[in-house]
């Protein structure tokens, strides 16, 4: 190999880490988002199915309650949905017929 080649494939694996270092970059803020998406939708979800009253500052039993409840179930649910889509993507699993429905 000559130099020149060997300039060429130094400057190849130099853009391929910028490039590596990019999509990291941008993987980094799309699951930022996500998760704040995620955090405000669940917010919004258990505080309108939950909070009924505008009469005090700090919400009642049952309203305490049935937060926690909602966002345990959430918790439950993406538990369960991250396990199955983690079954299913990984190429050495021969056993995902015992998810088929």
């Amino acid at each position: 190999m000559d130099a020149a080649a060997a300039a060429a494939a130094a400057t190849a694996a130099g853009d391929e880490e910028q490039d590596q270092a990019r999509m990291d970059a941008i993987a980094d803020g799309l699951q930022t988002r996500d998760a704040m998406r995620l955090y405000n939708w669940l917010t919004q979800r258990c505080f309108s199915d939950c909070v009924v009253s505008f009469y005090r500052r700090a919400l009642g039993k049952r309203e305490e309650e049935c937060v926690r409840s909602c966002v345990r179930k959430y918790q439950l649910l993406s538990t369960a949905s991250a396990t199955r889509f983690a079954h299913f993507a990984d190429p050495n699993n021969s056993s995902s017929a015992a998810f088929d429905d």
